[in-house]
This record gives C-alpha cells, sequence and structure tokens, in this order.
C-alpha cells in the first residue's frame, strides 16, 4: 500500500490571511482518497513553535507573512526541518520569487487564485511522495556505502548482491528525478545533470547550448480547457520535446509550470537553432487546437537558445540565464519564434 494511503496526512498551512486559509481548508475537505489534518497558524513564528511541538508530513507556506517576507521565510523553515516537503503558496505576481524557493528545495509552488482542488491536493501528494523517494536514495546509499566496506573482504560473494542494490539505487533515483506529469526530468536530474557537463565542457573545452521553451499563452490554455487538458497538452508537448532531442547524451527536462529546457553538451549555437527549429515543428504538428490564443489557433511555443564554452570562471547558471533572455525576447517579439543569445554569458 501506498505511504500516502496508510496514514492521515498532517498538513501545517502557514497562512496570514483567514480568507485564503479558509478556501484551502475548504478544498481539502473535499479530497475522497486522502484524509488530512489541517493545523493553520498566521505567522512564521507560530509555525517555529508548532514544528517543535508536533510532527507534520508537509507545510503549506505563503512567503508574505507579517513577521516574515520574502525568500528568507522559505529559507528559515527550511533550515528547521530541512527533510520536511514545503509547497509555497503565492500570488501570480510572486511566481519568478516562488520559482527561486523552488530551485533552493521547495517542492513545489501553487498560485493562489489558479489553484483548485485537484492541482492542490496533487501538488501535496507528489511533494510528499518526492521526499519519500529521495530518503529511500539516503538510506540505500548509506547501506550501499556498508556493502562496499563488507566487499573488500568477500568480493566474489558478494558481487551479485551488490549489482542487484545498485540497480535499484538506480531505479528509485529515476523515480525521484522524474516529473510526474510529463514523465521527462526534472529540476532535479537537470541540476545534477548540467552540473556535470559543465565541468566536462570544461575539462575538454567543448562548447554547451541550452533551449528554453515556454507554451504560448497556456494560462488560457488551462482557463478554457481546464486543468486535466492542460496536464495532456503539458504531457504531449514535452513527449515530443523529447522524442525530437535524438542524442542519447542530451537532456530534456520541465523547468516550471509550462517552460522546458533542452541541454545539449558538445553543440554549438547553429546546432542548437536546427534542433529548436525540429522542436518547433514536431510541436506545431501536435495540432492542438487552441480557440483562446491570440497567436494561433493551434498550440504554439516560443524559444530562446544560448551557447558558451564553458571556463573555470563561469558558471552554468549564466548560460541558463542567457537562454532564458533570449527566450523572454522572443515573448517580447510576438511569440511563436526562436531568438538567439549572441554574446557568450
Amino acid at each position: 500500500m501506498d505511504i500516502l494511503e496508510q496514514k492521515q496526512i498532517k498538513i501545517l498551512l502557514v497562512e496570514d490571511n483567514p480568507g485564503e486559509a479558509f478556501l484551502l481548508e475548504e478544498k481539502l475537505s473535499h479530497a475522497t482518497q486522502n484524509q488530512f489534518d489541517l493545523t493553520h497558524v498566521p505567522r512564521l513564528a507560530k509555525a517555529v513553535n508548532c514544528l517543535q511541538q508536533q510532527i507534520f508530513d508537509i507545510i503549506l507556506l505563503d512567503l508574505s507573512l507579517p513577521d516574515s517576507q520574502g525568500l528568507e521565510t522559505f529559507l528559515s523553515l527550511e533550515k528547521i526541518v530541512p527533510n520536511l516537503p514545503i509547497v509555497l503558496l503565492t500570488g501570480s505576481k510572486d511566481e519568478s520569487l516562488a520559482l527561486e524557493a523552488v530551485r533552493k528545495g521547495a517542492q513545489d509552488y501553487l498560485i493562489k487564485e489558479q489553484t483548485t482542488t485537484d492541482v492542490l491536493i496533487r501538488s501535496i501528494n507528489y511533494a510528499i511522495e518526492r521526499m519519500h523517494h529521495l530518503e529511500k536514495i539516503y538510506r540505500s546509499e548509506e547501506r550501499l556505502q556498508k556493502v562496499n566496506q563488507e566487499l573488500e573482504q568477500r568480493v566474489k560473494n558478494r558481487t551479485y548482491e551488490l549489482e542487484r542494490q545498485n540497480q535499484q539505487l538506480k531505479k528509485l533515483f529515476l523515480i525521484a528525478t522524474t516529473d510526474k506529469v510529463t514523465g521527462i526530468a526534472n529540476r532535479y536530474r537537470l541540476e545534477d545533470f548540467l552540473e556535470r557537463e559543465w565541468s566536462n565542457g570544461i575539462r575538454n573545452k567543448i562548447s554547451i547550448s541550452i533551449i528554453m521553451i515556454d507554451i504560448d499563452r497556456f494560462k488560457l490554455y488551462n482557463d478554457t480547457y481546464g486543468h486535466l487538458q492542460g496536464d495532456r497538452c503539458l504531457r504531449q508537448v514535452a513527449q515530443t520535446i523529447d522524442r525530437t532531442i535524438k542524442r542519447p547524451k542530451d537532456l530534456v527536462a520541465r523547468y516550471g509550470g509550462e517552460e522546458f529546457i533542452v541541454v545539449l553538451p558538445h553543440c554549438n549555437l547553429a546546432g542548437a537553432v536546427v534542433v529548436a527549429h525540429n522542436i518547433c515543428s514536431q510541436v506545431k504538428a501536435l495540432n492542438i487546437v487552441h480557440a483562446s490564443s491570440d497567436i494561433s489557433d493551434r498550440i504554439t511555443i516560443s524559444l530562446g537558445v544560448a551557447s558558451a564554452i564553458p571556463t573555470i570562471d563561469s558558471q552554468a547558471s549564466s548560460l541558463v540565464k542567457a537562454a532564458d533572455q533570449s527566450l523572454y525576447s522572443a515573448k517580447q517579439r510576438g511569440r511563436d519564434r526562436i531568438e538567439m543569445y549572441q554574446n557568450q554569458p
């Protein structure tokens, strides 16, 4: 039986707006497959006090509180309970701040005015599930270290067992680093992959390219067709991008919301632009109807491309930022297009 079905899920809701807290509690009360025990506090200090006295499965956290604002709100709680999943509650204006918190360890973020009961419950379940899988990985790594010590004395007798455990560890890692909605890599695998390829680029002086992709007018698509159809659209686009990337050493990951990122090791800007055009063609070939878009009556995407040869003084984040700037430029110039970052970041 799944861990989420074995017990009641204890939630600490940190939200200073009573109306928002009431709406969230109402949404959770409509859950059919899970039972939720909600504790609501309006301030960060009270949240810290609760965490010292009770055990919770997850925290729903508003970043703007009377006694704490912005990213520090998340970092304060994450320092106290580093192994407890935190899902952020934010307004649409603070989405970039929420994305930064996710990059620093938050499991997910929800835009309050866009959060339905299904989205809320799914986010809670996935956040707990991901943390559960990561804990399994850490335990498996500890067991593996112990087995390796024993193998120094009994290598021949334990070889088969070691291989079996290594396969199990890889499987757990794959589960924990796969985006549940789209089936492609998530942000955790992206960061690990990009760090390794950046180091390889420094050693071998080879270029790395990144393509940032955004589904045009996706919020309107969700508003028009609903979040279930929205998830289906995300999955179709993600899988199409993944199939379009031919080389095994490349990676396609969900970056956040309706944004995707493609990492192309040993690929220059010209090669990355060719890949970007192929992605555009394949996504248009899906022919997904988007009647409320002012861009086209079918789903379209905007793409930003950047390339660099890593150096010892540079960071992978600078290349991601360059691709993001190119994507922003594509949006500003009308969307449904590809823009390139011309200067090496």
